[in-house]
């Protein structure tokens, strides 16, 4: 298997929720997503958010799996369906990776009522041959690949839950098997697999709290490197960035351009330690005392956020985020769109707006502009848009993206 950065090179749905998108969404480094409210694109969203959470581990003694609390909180239990659906039925979700030969993740999940958590009812992990494949046949039973010197042979495996992830249950499963891990395949796909997806990273410039951000002072010592949903760890997150040993300076000169740019009067950024907790100091030229993040105007506050997520020097895997242009003056959307494009050069990003100022400054990689657009009375397709749809979506303004 041969990959210079690991990332999500097409998703493929059916039967979820407003999007059957049966022929695939293809996803690049960089991917600008608009339409409407309600075309979709929180439910695309959701199915990314949903496969992080289920290859994230929770504690067993909560008596719910990493699935179930990810379908629930996700995919919004058996509201997942498409609502033209009767019960029972099933929606199927395909993650391919830009591997060579490329790698699948297929999942198909079954609603059997409207109140019943579904149940996975298909499960396979594929690259030419499969890892595994699950239920297929029987529910609880499967196959998993094992080489042997000349061959690759296909051996039973029983007991496989049904609300739990077999790509995370594949070692309990295995503890009786004679299949040795060096054996078997699996063993490194699940591992490469389970180190990227738990690295994606989603934001919500709704769900940023800017009263947290400003009244919480977190202790000196936890080893934050990325914003939380909130961004309330912002203090801890610039300090432990800024000093590391290996590229803090180099990210201490990046958020500090990064802030003379909206504010060009701006000397320097820095965090300030006080019995044990932390606070951003926000220094200007000219000005004797700094100023706290409490003093800041919310735009300035929020672009400091987003200039920390993007110009990290660990980037997560996959940066997904939802209406940055959220409370920001329009002067600073061309400062944005730069950030997120030089932070795509490092990895994959996407991006939810309903912004035409924010979308104005994309026009010089429109093919990365995915467009939501109705399909019949109730379902949407997804369509990258040509130079000539993208400059009419802009010239349509807010209401129509």
């Amino acid at each position: 298997m041969q990959v210079k950065k690991l990332q999500l090179k097409k998703l493929t749905t059916k039967n979820y929720k407003n999007l059957n998108q049966t022929q695939g969404i293809e996803l690049q480094s960089l991917n600008i997503l608009i339409g409407a409210n309600g075309s979709g694109k929180t439910n695309l969203i959701n199915v990314l958010n949903f496969l992080k959470d289920c290859m994230t581990p929770v504690d067993s003694s909560r008596g719910i799996t990493a699935y179930e609390q990810a379908v629930i909180n996700h995919l919004g239990g058996s509201k997942f369906l498409d609502g033209s659906l009767d019960y029972p039925a099933n929606a199927t979700y395909l993650f391919e990776f830009n591997t060579s030969p490329a790698t699948t993740l297929e999942l198909t999940l079954q609603a059997k009522d409207a109140i019943t958590t579904p149940f996975i009812v298909e499960e396979s992990f594929h690259q030419i041959e499969p890892f595994y494949k699950c239920h297929h046949k029987q529910s609880g039973t499967g196959i998993i690949s094992a080489k042997t010197e000349n061959a690759t042979n296909f051996e039973e495996i029983t007991q496989v839950p049904t609300n739990e992830l077999t790509l995370l249950a594949i070692p309990k499963l295995l503890e009786n098997s004679h299949i040795a891990p060096e054996k078997a395949p699996i063993y490194k796909a699940r591992r490469w697999l389970l180190e990227t997806v738990s690295q994606w990273r989603f934001y919500n410039a709704n769900n940023m709290s800017l009263k947290a951000i400003r009244d919480t002072y977190p202790k000196i010592g936890a080893n934050d490197i990325y914003l939380s949903a909130t961004c309330e760890n912002l203090p801890l997150v610039l300090d432990n960035l800024m000093q590391h040993p290996k590229y803090g300076i180099d990210f201490e000169e990046q958020i500090n351009n990064a802030m003379k740019s909206i504010l060009p009067n701006t000397r320097k950024i820095k965090t300030y330690r006080s019995n044990l907790s932390l606070a951003v100091q926000w220094h200007f030229e000219d000005m004797r005392e700094p100023f706290y993040l409490s003093e800041m105007s919310d735009g300035s506050v929020r672009m400091l956020c987003w200039a920390s997520i993007l110009h990290s020097p660990q980037l997560p895997t996959l940066l997904v985020i939802d209406e940055p242009e959220l409370g920001l003056h329009v002067a600073w959307m061309q400062i944005l769109a730069e950030w997120i494009k030089n932070a795509a050069d490092k990895t994959q990003v996407i991006i939810s707006t309903h912004s035409p100022d924010l979308l104005d400054y994309f026009t010089d990689c429109v093919t990365n502009v995915l467009s939501f657009e109705r399909q019949g009375k109730s379902h949407f397709s997804i369509k990258p848009l040509s130079q000539s749809q993208l400059s009419e979506k802009i010239e349509e303004g807010l209401e129509k993206i």
